[in-house]
């Protein structure tokens, strides 16, 4: 699974995502609105790019506004915020589909450290001193 309904509820509120969902009025989130809008969310996506395994935080974000988009679009309460955070988000998935921006978060290795370093945070190996005379 992409995206849950928790990563739904850090842009909007319980209450309204129940709004949004509840088509058949029973007062309670419908998990399978939210499920269409969310592959509808992910058609969209991948229309750009292929999913990845281990998508970065933009991503999940990007897909968490497009289902949020495609529910408000299926209760038509679409605002011009909404129409131009969606515009944005093609922007992004433009970038990522032609390799600009990282789709995935990859393992890093373990850092390591190189022992001929001392304590410095930054080691300046070889380099000159900056003449800072004439600077007071």
């Amino acid at each position: 699974m992409m995206i849950t309904n928790e990563d739904l509820l850090k842009e909007i509120s319980e209450r309204e995502l129940t709004q949004l969902s509840d088509i058949n009025a029973t007062g309670s989130t419908d998990q399978s609105v939210v499920d269409d809008a969310l592959n509808d969310a992910i058609s969209f996506v991948e229309s750009f790019i292929i999913l990845p395994e281990n998508p970065t935080p933009l991503l999940k974000k990007i897909v968490v506004d497009l289902t949020i988009y495609e529910l408000r679009r299926k209760n038509e309460l679409v605002s011009d915020s909404d129409k131009e955070l969606k515009k944005e988000n093609e922007a992004y998935l433009s970038k990522m589909s032609n390799g600009r921006l990282r789709t995935e978060v990859t393992p890093t290795s373990t850092a390591s450290v190189d022992n001929t370093t001392s304590s410095f945070a930054f080691a300046h190996q070889n380099r000159k001193r900056i003449d800072r005379d004439g600077f007071r």
